[in-house]
């Protein structure tokens, strides 16, 4: 079921991010694959029925793109009977873009288990490293994450469990998550979830506390990395608070056995939004405060400047003015010092284009509609295309502040393009705050209200089909 669950999933998400092709489309597409290697074969519909176990009438309607692929099992068993690719069967190619090329370059690349073996660099692409995970793994659970790996690293961790784990293979995984947590800019959090999930179930069956005390707390950062990444999606984006307090929890009592601020602090920084967005004002910015406290004992620079905007945030959420300036003119005086970490590549990345996206969503919240403008409009110049999830809380910020501003139409504007990015990315939180500007400004009962409340529907019809899919 787990399987079935895993690929249904990705079907999904890969259907909402392919530019160009509908979902009948992608089904279509499929078939005239599998059409195409059965006549290269010289088999009639029967025969590749009879050799996977088919009929000759389910196996035409496969071809014609009436019925959908959604079983791994079948998918494996098309490929080996076909002498095809699963990542050609299933169109990764067109889902994700280059997937194949991605897939062929792992394997090309890998290194034989004889030859020497360095981690995987820090400047791989995130989304090739996602790729990786999806083209050559089951896209389930530890499989795929162990899939993900180099040949030696795999073998290394598909040994029967006990033993010492080398510094190579943890310094892979380390370098993989690394990719993970950039993959936050942009990838959708149905995509992450599982991924992350399947990291922490890996980096558990290599048995942490029986590893000498460098491997031991290598091990147990990544666990705690991957446990923040899931609770963050989870909380903002999947709504799912009892889990992501779960993920919490569990990622702060490793942080603390390991005695790491800067993971403390991103934790602590996760727990304020939790508080914030779920009702609870107060309880964020007291969540907030002990986040800087934490990165004031040791964490990097970014991290210091990053918990302090995320302060700003609460205070501006509480109707604190002055806290919100002290806090962001803290935050803006950090990031004009030298940076001495670039590990947070999208989950807590912090630089001046986010720091005039939160002092204008700051702005906002305190009611000065028109003084919020040009900080968000400076941020939506700054921030790159590939950072969706920052970009996508800009927009709403800016509609908002359209909307306070009297300027309907280009609020709609900006609603619209808040929603484009929900549809990739699942951002819920903002998705709420979309309907809730709509329910606003709808008694205007102008075209572009109603455009955007018809977008509204279909971005919510959208996520609960990614969520049942799920």
């Amino acid at each position: 079921m787990r399987r079935r669950a895993a690929i249904r999933l990705l079907l999904v998400v890969a259907r909402s991010q392919t530019s160009g092709c509908p979902v009948a489309g992608i089904d279509r597409l499929i078939g005239e694959r599998i059409a195409k290697g059965r006549r290269r074969k010289g088999w009639l519909q029967r025969d590749l029925g009879d050799a996977i176990g088919r009929s000759e009438s389910w196996i035409s309607q496969l071809e014609r793109g009436l019925i959908t692929l959604d079983s791994l099992h079948l998918a494996e068993k098309l490929g080996a009977t076909l002498g095809l690719t699963i990542d050609h069967i299933l169109a990764f190619d067109v889902r994700y873009r280059e997937a194949t090329v991605v897939a062929q370059s792992v394997r090309s690349q890998a290194p034989s288990p004889t030859s020497p073996r360095t981690p995987s660099s820090d400047t791989e692409s995130s989304e090739s490293v996602l790729r990786r995970t999806f083209a050559l793994g089951s896209l389930a659970g530890l499989t795929s994450a162990i899939a993900g790996l180099s040949p030696d690293a795999r073998a290394q961790v598909s040994r029967p469990s006990g033993g010492r784990v080398d510094e190579a293979t943890v310094l892979e995984l380390r370098s993989i998550g690394a990719s993970y947590r950039r993959s936050y800019k942009s990838f959708p959090a149905s995509t992450l979830v599982p991924v992350a999930r399947a990291q922490l179930d890996l980096a558990t069956s290599l048995r942490p506390k029986d590893q000498p005390t460098g491997i031991r707390n290598s091990l147990l950062a990544h666990m705690a990395e991957m446990a923040a990444l899931a609770a963050i999606l989870l909380s903002l984006d999947l709504g799912d608070q009892e889990q992501a307090d779960a993920y919490m929890d569990l990622g702060y009592q490793l942080a603390r056995e390991i005695d790491s601020p800067e993971l403390s602090a991103l934790i602590l920084g996760g727990r304020a939004f939790r508080m914030s967005y779920g009702g609870d004002p107060d309880g964020g910015l007291d969540y907030a405060l002990a986040a800087v406290d934490a990165a004031e004992r040791g964490a990097s620079t970014r991290m210091r400047a990053w918990t302090n905007a995320v302060a700003s945030e609460m205070y501006s959420s509480t109707g604190d003015e002055p806290g919100f300036r002290r806090s962001m003119e803290q935050a803006r005086t950090l990031l004009s010092g030298a940076m001495d970490d670039e590990r947070w590549h999208g989950i807590a990345w912090f630089d001046l284009s986010k720091a005039d996206a939160y002092e204008g969503s700051d702005l906002v919240r305190l009611g000065r509609h028109a003084d919020a403008l040009p900080s968000l409009n400076r941020a939506l110049e700054r921030l790159s295309p590939e950072m969706a999830r920052h970009r996508c809380t800009a927009y709403i910020s800016r509609a908002e502040a359209h909307a306070g501003a009297g300027n309907v139409e280009a609020a709609c504007a900006d609603g619209h393009a808040a929603l484009e990015l929900v549809s990739e990315i699942q951002h819920r939180e903002t998705l709420r705050r979309v309907g809730e500007l709509h329910r606003r400004l709808r008694s205007n009962g102008t075209s572009a209200t109603r455009s955007l409340g018809e977008h509204v529907i279909d971005t919510r019809s959208l996520l609960k089909a990614t969520a049942q899919a799920a």
